[in-house]
């Protein structure tokens, strides 16, 4: 008797687990949607501007690295497009200890255009004379990662892992580099290498990306439990997060694709 007790309980715990994230899955998806079909609009409640397109009128900017990069430089008229055309592959929450929860997703195509300047150097070898129109795009970026919960009333995650893989890159700066030759074999490498290029350097430094992405998130939720999230993203609060005051769900004509 006792046996068909513990086995019962067992069954009731493994049920509300996995109703619980079942439910917590479906929140998230769900929020997803409502977020991207609102992307072209600026959101104030979670203070973000508008993501697809997203704009930006001037910025200047500049970078030292170690005698490595060394220019200053601005954009004006920044426009990227392409944010809210993700795909979501997979996505899975479990908070069953030592198994992964996973989010698997797909950026079909992701383009900016911009009026640029960048004067410096590279190596201090090669002149920057950045002025012109800018313009690059990147095919099918794949965004993979899988974690772990941790144990405890608030939210942490341990055992971050990440995956980043890019179909194609393109990018084409207008007078980049001074010398003309330069500056087309600068872009025919990039155009042509970029891909083998990013990968090793992923594969360098993604143990070091994944430990600080893994600090910065658990700075993050670490205030929150898992039920705190879903009412914040579900309509198990005080009503659906997205209220008549909200911007509307116009931007899409679809609705998000999952595989």
């Amino acid at each position: 008797m006792k046996q068909i007790n513990y086995y019962s309980f067992f069954l009731i715990i493994v049920s509300t687990i996995s109703l619980t994230n079942a439910i917590g899955e479906s929140a998230v998806l769900d929020f997803l949607e409502e977020l991207r079909l609102r992307m072209c609009h600026p959101i104030p409640k979670f203070g973000l501007p508008a993501l697809d397109p997203f704009q930006i009128s001037h910025a200047e900017y500049q970078m030292n690295n170690e005698y490595v990069i060394d220019f200053k430089g601005s954009v004006t008229n920044f426009r990227l497009t392409g944010l809210s055309d993700f795909i979501i592959n997979d996505f899975k929450i479990t908070t069953v200890p030592l198994r992964r929860s996973t989010i698997d997703f797909t950026m079909p195509l992701t383009a900016f255009k911009s009026i640029y300047t960048a004067k410096g150097s590279l190596a201090y070898i090669v002149n920057l004379a950045g002025d012109g129109n800018a313009e690059a795009y990147v095919d099918k970026i794949r965004f993979s990662a899988s974690w772990i919960f941790k144990t405890g009333i608030y939210l942490g995650i341990r055992s971050l892992k990440l995956t980043i893989s890019i179909n194609d890159i393109n990018i084409n700066f207008e007078n980049l580099i001074e010398e003309d030759r330069i500056n087309d074999f600068f872009h025919a490498l990039v155009n042509e290498m970029s891909i083998e290029l990013l990968n090793d350097a992923w594969v360098w430094k993604n143990e070091s990306v994944e430990e600080f992405a893994e600090e910065k998130i658990n700075g993050f939720i670490g205030q929150y439990t898992l039920a705190d999230v879903i009412k914040m993203i579900g309509s198990g609060g005080d009503g659906p997060i997205f209220g008549p005051d909200d911007p509307p769900a116009d931007c899409k004509d679809t609705t998000i694709k999952h595989d």
